[in-house]
């Protein structure tokens, strides 16, 4: 009782522990959920049936491959193929006692207790067949209403009755080679006099990929869109000049920096943070500077294409002051909002 105590205590203040504990119990409650939406799915389907009075007393679920599936029918069991989403196949097998007790519950009114017997299992016909397969889409559609607010609704919707196998063998051909989910039922039928099992085969769902959500596709969107109509800021750059530090802690009002003559020629547009996108020329358009684009703009070529000149001014140039050459006036440019450094 001690111990009892102590683990308590730990697991009181061990978020992880707690964290797990929640996710058991709601991992139980999902459980039951879907179980009960299973039984009050085959409830109903027997319901519309005299004599037939089914319950669901045991759900088991397990996953499994395409091989694995084929090994586990058997002699005499009634194989159902299903047709779902898409072009999801799935499956319904019933043992030889439910197939037994659905067939006179039909054609006699009534269920009898299945006796022992030596005698060999009885093949499903294809009369069988015609008789069973209401009472799989009815199932089916209870079932699909049942779960459409549980976590299992994706495996487990959307599917009807397709045909019936005389055998067991071209399932490995018929079905996709995916893993598979079967959910199998032990049902009660004749309130309880006679047992049996009725089992679900249904492909696993493919995980979606964030290409694949509406929310994924929506927000790249909106991202495409709130960056393609951002502003950017372009600057027109003349030239590039180097100074030391002391030259250009030398600098001060009045100094006046010689720009070239060729760099009205060789403008750069440059974006923020330096690079280099388009070269240009220095003009004018209705009163106003501007930037007459020469070199389009291509994403593979290196930066250094659109270089613009760069000088080596020294302290002896700089004292000139020599006032810069007025720029000549050229054709009508394409306005331009960019500014000029």
């Amino acid at each position: 009782m001690e111990l009892t105590k102590v683990q308590q205590g730990e697991d009181a203040t061990d978020p992880l522990l707690r964290m797990a504990r929640r996710n058991r119990v709601k991992a139980a409650r999902q459980g039951a959920s879907f179980q009960a939406a299973l039984s009050q799915a085959f409830g109903r389907m027997c319901a519309a049936y005299p004599g037939l009075d089914g319950t669901v007393t045991q759900v088991n679920r397990r996953r499994i491959s395409l091989a694995e599936l084929v090994d586990l029918t058997e002699p005499g069991m009634f194989l159902a193929l299903l047709e779902g989403p898409g072009d999801a196949m799935g499956m319904v097998w019933l043992c030889p006692v439910t197939l037994a007790a659905l067939i006179e519950a039909q054609t006699t009114g009534q269920v009898l207790p299945s006796a022992p017997s030596a005698a060999p299992v009885r093949l499903p016909t294809r009369t069988d067949a015609a008789l069973v397969a209401p009472m799989i889409d009815s199932f089916l559609h209870q079932m699909s209403q049942r779960c459409a607010e549980l976590p299992e609704a994706d495996s487990v919707s959307g599917y009807l009755y397709g045909s019936f196998l005389d055998d067991r063998r071209p399932i490995g051909v018929v079905l996709d080679d995916v893993e598979y989910e079967i959910f199998s039922l032990q049902v009660a039928l004749a309130q309880g006099r006679v047992s049996g099992t009725w089992t679900l085969v249904v492909p696993r769902p493919a995980p979606a990929t964030a290409m694949d959500l509406p929310e994924t596709a929506d927000w790249e969107n909106r991202l495409a869109h709130a960056v393609e109509n951002s502003p950017v800021r372009l600057n027109a750059v003349l030239c590039h000049f180097k100074l030391t530090l002391n030259e250009a802690l030398a600098l001060t009002k009045g100094d006046v920096l010689r720009v070239p003559d060729s760099a009205l020629e060789t403008l750069g547009l440059a974006a923020k943070g330096g690079a280099q996108i388009a070269s240009g020329r220095l003009g004018q358009a209705r009163g106003f500077r501007a930037v007459r684009l020469i070199t389009d703009p291509e994403p593979n070529l290196r930066n250094d294409a659109f270089a613009v000149p760069t000088l080596r001014l020294s302290k002896r140039t700089a004292e000139q002051q020599i006032k810069p050459p007025d720029a000549p006036d050229t054709a009508p440019a394409v306005p331009s909002d960019t500014q000029e450094n």
